[in-house]
């Protein structure tokens, strides 16, 4: 993200202007079932799916946003409930842009009764050094959420980051008893403690995150279905279900955007954090560096990638050097920027050891998979090759 140098009060929604939903386009099939014929966990009806669509009424930051934290939400289980408290949630607090903190404040912290002191605005300035998409002054409130470290949120570094920072909120969220059959702005208000005692500022920007979520995970369910408490427990009961088994497949479709294999230009992109030269769909991208930093946290250093999204030229050079180990040009799985190829990292693309099962064990939880013809008994064995949702 480019950096934008506005002193912009990051106050919650209801003193800024509201974001204006014109229109959201989806992509693929969703509403899957596993192999026992049980819905997959989060995608029963209204419940929640895989993250395949792109918010096009949002600027390009708050759908980018948008995707990620719906994406930490579905890793977590909580299915499309989850993601809309989390997106109405940071629709209120920053109108889903994400915002680094200059330290000018001059509020009185409600809780504080008190100006920020120089340690404290010199910590919220710390948040300048990071990607941000725009600049704000509202106490030492950083990021989507508008989380402050005085207050024991974490670090700019974490707070400045969306991934990082609904996985802050969603930890909160789920340790609040009960909170699946609340009232959804309630537990909102659980977690973040606004001004607004009844959560009202949640409440009023719930129904448009539960079109986001609706639209962005699951295009045939009615957003009226995330709206009773009932069916919010059921959904979370759902989304709680075992993943299914890695390469498992869900009919879904890799085509997106109206792009054509090797055809989506780098704008439609994300750069891998881990490994920015290379580019893939940005819901993939958020998806796979979340699975890399909990990788990370166990291994001690990054999963390592050598491929992302190959163009249509890349494909036919890929063709032209390797022969067979490279798809007909046009009809790469990497060619829809949701495959990946793993480096030498730890042997995970020697098809064993530690790493290899780290992966698959734990790569379905954040939507990546080892498809079937891939894996050890499959028609081309590829221990490197993994895939974001269900594109073999």
């Amino acid at each position: 993200m480019i950096r934008r140098r506005l002193l912009v009060s990051a106050a919650p929604l209801s003193v800024l202007s509201a974001v204006v939903l014109t229109s959201i386009i989806i992509v693929g099939a969703i509403g899957a079932a596993t192999a026992s014929g049980r819905p997959a966990p989060g995608r029963g009806p209204g419940c929640g799916g895989a993250v395949t669509g792109a918010a096009a009424g949002l600027e390009p930051a708050q759908g980018r946003n948008a995707a990620i934290i719906a994406t930490v939400a579905l890793g977590r289980g909580l299915g499309q409930v989850g993601a809309a408290i989390g997106i109405a949630v940071a629709l209120a607090e920053s109108t889903l842009f994400n915002y680094a903190n200059d330290g000018t404040s001059t509020l009185i912290g409600s809780a504080e009764g008190r100006q920020l002191t120089d340690s404290e605005r010199a910590v919220a300035r710390e948040s300048l050094a990071f990607p941000d998409d725009k600049v704000g002054n509202n106490l030492d409130s950083i990021g989507l959420f508008q989380q402050r470290p005085m207050t024991g949120w974490g670090t700019p570094a974490q707070l400045i980051d969306p991934a990082t920072a609904a996985g802050l909120f969603f930890d909160r969220l789920q340790q609040v008893p009960g909170w699946e059959g609340m009232p959804p702005w309630q537990a909102g208000q659980i977690v973040q403690g606004s001004p607004s005692s009844d959560g009202g500022i949640y409440r009023n920007r719930y129904e448009q995150a539960v079109g986001i979520v609706a639209q962005l995970i699951d295009p045939t369910s009615a957003a009226a279905q995330l709206k009773s408490p009932d069916q919010l427990a059921s959904c979370v009961a759902l989304s709680r279900d075992p993943a299914p088994a890695a390469g498992t497949s869900s009919g879904g479709s890799a085509r997106w955007g109206g792009y054509q294999n090797g055809r989506i230009p780098a704008s439609a992109l994300c750069p891998v954090p881990s490994r920015p030269v290379l580019l893939l769909e940005c819901t993939a991208a958020a998806a796979f560096d979340a699975m890399n930093t909990a990788f990370r946290a166990v291994f001690g250093q990054d999963i390592g990638i050598t491929d992302g999204y190959r163009s249509f030229e890349e494909q036919v050079a890929c063709r032209a050097e390797k022969g067979n180990l490279c798809a007909d040009p046009g009809t790469s799985n990497h060619g829809w920027a949701k495959a990946v190829d793993i480096g030498g990292c730890c042997g995970v693309n020697t098809g064993t050891g530690p790493a290899f099962d780290w992966l698959t064990a734990n790569a379905p939880g954040f939507g990546w998979v080892h498809p079937v013809w891939a894996q050890p008994s499959g028609s081309k064995p590829e221990p490197w090759h993994w895939e974001f949702g269900s594109i073999s």
